[in-house]
């Protein structure tokens, strides 16, 4: 039977190619981050993660995730998400001066880390949030689109999300983010935002729990509670982490 190509082959084509540039131009820059996360770690320090729109759901898949570490608090404003009025959140992400007000919530201390997801990577409240993170002593990362970043209207901070970090990493994104070309329509489909910056975090993720077990120290890691004695394991870092982290 002959084989039909599809929209469906096309995009798992292009993701599996965006991942591995992604991935191999970066490698220095995500072991540093690596290195980072693993050094917070060790000293009972959190790691954030703040987004606004869809790029909030990279702090999502960071937080009380099997597999994922215990010291990350997820940065959630609900008009900033998705479920409610989305339209309201897409207004506020271009607002001044909110960062601060969202940064006093979670209490961040100096020399913790702070993620920034912002697919455009130049919106104001990313933008804004990055640079307060680093005035409060932060180590602040910063994922976008270069590409996207170099074409989008800089808000009036004047300054994209890559140039207001310690460490920029670019998640290969085209302007707009949708991948997709199809033939007699207008709009690009399928957008690569999610699945590239969950390889970005749980690669990130995987390779500190490395250097941490590498240094003699077990890494604070969730388990599924459908995994025999994970409910024992979980309940341990619940007990240690929800003082310091107002979402468990």
């Amino acid at each position: 039977m002959a084989f039909s190509y599809t929209a469906l082959d096309h995009y798992v084509r292009e993701m599996s190619d965006l991942q591995a540039r992604v991935m191999e131009a970066q490698r220095a820059q995500l072991l540093r981050v690596a290195e980072r996360m693993a050094e917070t770690t060790r000293r009972d320090a959190r790691i954030f993660i703040f987004g606004t729109g869809h790029s909030h759901l990279l702090a999502e898949e960071g937080f009380y995730r099997a597999g994922g570490l215990a010291n990350v608090v997820p940065m959630l404003a609900e008009h900033l998400m998705l479920h409610s009025l989305p339209a309201l959140g897409s207004h506020l992400e271009r607002t001044p001066g909110l960062a601060d007000m969202i940064l006093d919530r979670y209490a961040p201390q100096p020399q913790e880390m702070l993620f920034v997801v912002s697919n455009s990577g130049v919106n104001q409240l990313p933008v804004e949030m990055a640079m307060r993170g680093r005035e409060r002593s932060l180590f602040v990362v910063g994922i976008s689109s270069f590409a996207y970043a170099r074409q989008a209207p800089i808000s009036s901070i004047g300054l994209r999300l890559d140039q207001s970090v310690d460490i920029a990493l670019d998640n290969g994104g085209i302007p707009g983010d949708a991948f997709l070309e199809l033939e007699d329509f207008l709009w690009h489909i399928a957008p690569s935002l999610t699945v590239i910056c969950a390889l970005i975090w749980n690669s990130l993720v995987a390779e500190t729990a490395h250097l941490l077990l590498k240094a003699g120290i077990t890494p604070p890691i969730f388990a599924s509670l459908n995994v025999t004695g994970a409910a024992e394991h979980n309940q341990a870092l619940l007990k240690k982490w929800r003082p310091r982290n107002i979402h468990l």
